[in-house]
């Protein structure tokens, strides 16, 4: 309140460890995604991530978590919880579940692991038309992102969507990293602080040859703007979506000795036309507003109609 800034946090411990697994997408547990009823309490597997414990042990979507070692799963809010879930590397936690599909009650002991959490993910669509999602910027995003992009050259793709819609953003070195990918030599974005210090972050000349359509949504934020923008300035791609969010700040995060932190906000960024976009945000290119009935992703379908009609055009040319 003091600073002013919306944007600058104190975190308690927890609150940090937590901030701490987004950031890196990494952390000690089983790898499954949980949700909890707000009314009932009730706790239930969303989502059992490939290759780790959880699915290993044979857990289940949908699975109803009803005791985690002797902890009533309906007993303490869900971030409480997952701590007791998670724990050192090579213990293990006792889960009771209720399966629904079958009616049964049952029991695993699962080994805690180290767990990467997958941020993006990818598929060939018809026409050879490739699609990637970024759920959010972490430190092993960029690692995940040139597997994905690898795959899909290799399986012939002929043009790409980036989904980056309700990405909150992360970290700044993982998406210059994606973006040093795809563009060619030049700066993918500077940052400036209060005394007018200046860093560029800077691509090289490799890049890729294929038509790009970037989907962006109004919580498309921070580094997914820094994504966007760059690929608007250097016109190596379309944008369809609505305005993005408009956070255009750099945060550093201050660890303090009793474990808690500061973030806070210690320079703005442009993107590479230096355009600042803080309470602004970018406007699409080809601009579609959700359906609201939830019925059809009509961005999604733009967005294909585009990357097609781009591909047959450089087919034309060539």
């Amino acid at each position: 309140e003091g600073i002013g800034d919306p944007y600058s946090v104190y975190y308690t411990k927890e609150e940090y460890e937590d901030l701490s697994i987004k950031t890196t997408g990494t952390y000690y547990g089983i790898g499954a995604g949980l949700r909890q009823d707000p009314k009932t309490m009730q706790v239930t597997v969303n989502k059992v991530y490939k290759g780790t414990p959880a699915e290993e042990s044979g857990l289940l979507k949908d699975d109803v978590i009803l005791y985690v070692d002797d902890i009533d799963a309906t007993s303490m809010e869900l971030s409480k919880l997952v701590l007791n879930i998670r724990g050192e590397e090579g213990t293990s936690v006792h889960l009771k579940i209720y399966r629904e599909s079958t009616a049964e009650t049952l029991e695993f002991d699962v080994e805690r692991r180290n767990v990467e959490l997958p941020s993006v993910s990818s598929k060939m669509l018809e026409d050879n038309m490739g699609y990637i999602q970024i759920t959010e910027f972490q430190k092993g995003t960029a690692k995940q992102f040139k597997k994905a992009l690898t795959k899909l050259e290799k399986d012939g793709m002929k043009g790409l969507i980036v989904d980056v819609r309700s990405n909150p953003g992360g970290l700044l070195s993982a998406v210059v990293e994606i973006l040093d990918e795809i563009l060619p030599e030049g700066i993918v974005l500077y940052t400036e602080d209060k005394y007018g210090n200046r860093q560029e972050y800077k691509s090289d000349a490799s890049c890729v040859d294929f038509p790009i359509v970037v989907l962006v949504d109004e919580n498309s934020a921070s580094a997914s703007e820094i994504f966007a923008g760059a690929i608007k300035d250097y016109k190596a791609g379309t944008l369809v979506g609505v305005k993005t969010f408009g956070k255009d700040i750099v945060q550093s995060i201050y660890p303090l000795e009793d474990g808690d932190a500061l973030k806070i906000t210690t320079a703005k960024y442009y993107t590479p036309s230096g355009n600042y976009i803080h309470g602004v945000g970018i406007e699409p290119d080809i601009e579609v507003v959700l359906d609201t009935d939830g019925k059809k992703d009509n961005q999604f379908e733009e967005a294909l109609r585009v990357v097609r009609q781009k591909v047959k055009q450089e087919e034309k040319r060539k």
